[in-house]
């Protein structure tokens, strides 16, 4: 039994002695990891992302003295692992959208020195210099929060992550051999002097190493800066920071504190408008164990091209309230409404939309007509320019016949608003094409009863027949040569889907222009009505064209008098100016009255031998 105890115990013994073997191993000893993107601090990031599609290169140099010193269970003795270390990092990025970036940074030992570690009981020289871990990392500016619309002065927000890849060596502390990745959220607000203020805070998860009592494991990150314009309009500033990597995990010694690696920087940064920037700057760290040196001096160029959306937000960094009173990132020249805010492509001035369409007028390919509810580009869907009407929608039709889909029904009407609109186009061909994928008959025949629908479309909405013309041309005009696009449509390529529905088409092209026919006075709609005025009334009065009582004078109230008009023998002496009379009140048998004008005339004179024939007098009725 007590043999069986002995045994238990020495396994218990085994296992712990293994376990704690298993945590015994070298790590990365560098904390030192600056951000890739230009406008970024050092170690502290900003919420401004680069800028779309603007690529972005640096080289970080930097020089540290004692970042990692273990001392000696046994004898208390200081061991300088890593004495001094020259580390380059070459970094590059990219800025996609205006919201979020993708760098990569990729550390490279020059040189490094290091103590003989036998005492400490680990085994293996460090070398001189190698490869760093890989780090690839991806920053995203938070909606709402975005800050790149007005960049000099507000809060801002984002998040970014990172994925270290083992290219770097455990045994010379430039590596933790395995895949090791992070996250931070970053809060910032920049001030309109110049002036931004930035708090960092994320986690870095690593492997549970221990080394001569120095532990390390999953960490969390700090970091607060903050940078002022020293002289803004040259762009130079000066930068402050305070970072760290506490621990999550518990350490083994009671000294915990000086286990946390923390740096205090101080850096001055020279931004030029020719696409450079350059850093430079020194930090002291705690005395701890590992990671922080005693001091440390780096420098940093970068460089984007000078044309690119980055530079461009960098100049704009750069401005002054008196250079760019309406914040907009125009001055000078350039600007051409300087105390009205404007987008850059409007030449700084703010966007107009004459039509009032919604769609502003450097976007609009109709600036002076609405596009309407079904409009495309700031046009109405169909709309007059030179021979044609040009539609931005096709008209629809049920497969190989000649029905109108009710889809396309809309776009017909507003063909049909233009034409009303515009009596001066007297006459207009409707054009009808096919594609290939039929007889040339049947496609005739189909292109010819589908532009006839068309046109019975535009009569019973109110156009009239006799502007109208309709012919099909079947497959006799193709846009695209789709000569081997044949088949149903679900067995087309893309590229014959997009040509057949090209060559598919209904073309509305203006054959006469020419003053209207004279407007029908009803009101109708020209030539369906006749230019003369109906039998209805038109003067006043209820249904008679004349009044129905006479606006003339009465007898009465005559000017002329009561007397006759023509005169009688009482009003002249010479009875040859009065009508003669007779029994019946007739005229003398036989006689006439002179013409207005003749001469007086002798009356003719008797033949002999006869006697002038009297008219037998009329009888009594």
């Amino acid at each position: 039994m007590k043999r069986l105890a002995k045994l238990g115990v020495a396994l218990a013994a085994l296992l712990v002695s293994a376990s704690a073997s298993a945590e015994e191993g070298r790590f990365d000893a560098q904390i030192f990891r600056p951000s890739a993107a230009p406008r970024d601090l050092v170690m502290v990031q900003k919420s401004e992302v680069i800028a779309d599609m603007s690529p972005t290169f640096g080289l970080f140099t930097n020089l540290a003295f004692d970042p990692l010193v273990l001392v000696s269970k046994t004898t208390s003795q200081r061991l300088n692992a890593v004495g001094a270390r020259l580390e380059l990092t070459g970094m590059a990025g990219m800025g996609f959208f205006n919201w979020f970036d993708v760098s990569v940074a990729v550390p490279f030992v020059a040189w490094q020195s290091s103590d003989n570690l036998r005492p400490i009981g680990t085994e293996g020289p460090v070398k001189p210099n190698g490869m760093g871990d890989l780090r690839i990392s991806s920053k995203v500016a938070l909606p709402f929060f975005n800050r790149q619309d007005e960049i000099q002065r507000g809060f801002g927000l984002a998040l970014s992550g990172n994925v270290n890849l083992p290219t770097g060596s455990p045994t010379n502390f430039t590596g933790d051999g395995v895949v090791t990745y992070g996250g931070s959220l970053i809060a910032d607000y920049r001030f309109g002097i110049g002036l931004l203020v930035a708090v960092n805070g994320g986690v870095w998860i690593r492997p549970d190493r221990q080394l001569a009592g120095v532990r390390i494991g999953d960490m969390a990150s700090f970091g607060v800066s903050a940078e002022a314009y020293v002289v803004q309009r040259w762009g130079l500033s000066v930068i402050g920071e305070v970072y760290g990597y506490p621990s999550l995990t518990k350490f083994p010694s009671e000294d915990s504190v000086r286990q946390i690696p923390a740096e205090f920087l101080m850096g001055a940064r020279w931004q030029t408008k020719q696409g450079i920037s350059i850093t430079v700057g020194g930090s002291f760290g705690a005395a701890c164990g590992f990671g922080a040196p005693a001091v440390r001096f780096f420098t940093s160029i970068t460089w984007q091209p000078k044309k690119s959306r980055e530079q461009e937000e960098i100049n704009r960094l750069q401005m002054v309230d008196s250079e760019d009173p309406d914040h907009d990132g125009l001055i000078g020249d350039a600007d051409h409404c300087p105390e009205v805010p404007g987008a850059p492509e409007n030449l700084g001035c703010p966007d107009k939309d004459t039509d009032k369409d919604g769609v502003i007028d450097r976007e609009d390919d109709c600036p002076d007509l609405p596009g309407g509810p079904r409009g495309k580009r700031g046009c109405p869907t169909a709309v007059l320019k030179g021979d044609e009407i040009v539609i931005f929608d096709e008209v629809h039709f049920a497969t190989d016949k000649d029905i109108l889909l009710d889809e396309s029904k809309p776009v017909l009407l507003d063909v049909v608003e233009v034409l009303l609109q515009h009596p001066e186009v007297r006459e207009v061909l409707i054009e009808g094409h096919t594609d290939i994928r039929a007889t040339d008959a049947y496609n005739m025949n189909l292109s010819q009863r589908r532009v006839n629908s068309v046109m019975a479309f535009f009569v019973s909405s109110g156009v009239d027949a006799s502007r109208l013309q309709a012919k099909g041309f079947g497959h006799t005009q193709p846009i695209f040569d789709d000569t081997g696009c044949t088949g149903p449509d679900e067995g087309l390529s893309p590229d014959c889907k997009r040509m057949t529905s090209k060559n598919r088409r209904v073309v509305f092209r203006v054959l006469r222009r020419g003053a209207p026919p004279p407007r029908a006075i009803s009101g109708a709609a020209d030539g369906n009505a006749s230019s003369l005025p109906t039998r209805d009334a038109v003067l006043p009065g209820n249904t008679n064209v004349l009044p129905s009582t006479s606006n003339l004078p009465s007898k009465e109230n005559s000017v002329l008098g009561t007397k006759p008009v023509l005169p009688t023998a009482a009003d002249h002496a010479e009875p040859e100016h009065v009508l003669p009379t007779s029994q019946g009140g007739t005229l003398p048998n036989g006689k006439v009255l002179p013409r207005s004008g003749a001469t007086k005339k002798d009356p003719p004179k008797k033949e002999p031998g006869k006697e002038d024939v009297k008219a037998p007098a009329p009888k009594a009725p």
